[in-house]
């Protein structure tokens, strides 16, 4: 009867430390949806729109698709004569740009 009782405790064991771990994964799950949510907000609200020859970095980078490298090639390449222009930087092109052309003008 002893076993039995041993065997139930480390089963009971197990179980509560799967629990634990079921646990901590939500917790974890729940911090990177507000840190996406966080970033997410950061973004340009939809009738903003941003000077490609004028804005700086921090401004560019709120873009969607837009990161540091990206924003610093912007930077460089201006001026734009039209908003089509920035495609002419690396890593701009179709998705990229179609999620920006709505934001973006040149004047």
């Amino acid at each position: 009867m002893l076993k039995k009782k041993r065997f139930l405790f480390l089963k009971n064991g197990f179980t509560l430390a799967a629990l634990m771990l079921c646990a901590a994964l939500i917790a974890q799950t729940a911090a990177f949806a507000q840190a996406a949510e966080k970033s997410a907000g950061e973004k340009l609200p939809p009738a903003v729109r941003v000077n490609i020859n004028k804005a700086d970095q921090a401004t560019l980078e709120k873009l969607l698709g837009i990161g540091p490298v990206k924003a610093k090639a912007i930077i460089d390449g201006r001026p734009y004569r039209n908003i089509e222009d920035v495609m002419n930087i690396k890593g701009i092109k179709g998705k990229t740009y179609d999620a920006i052309k709505e934001h973006i003008v040149v004047k």
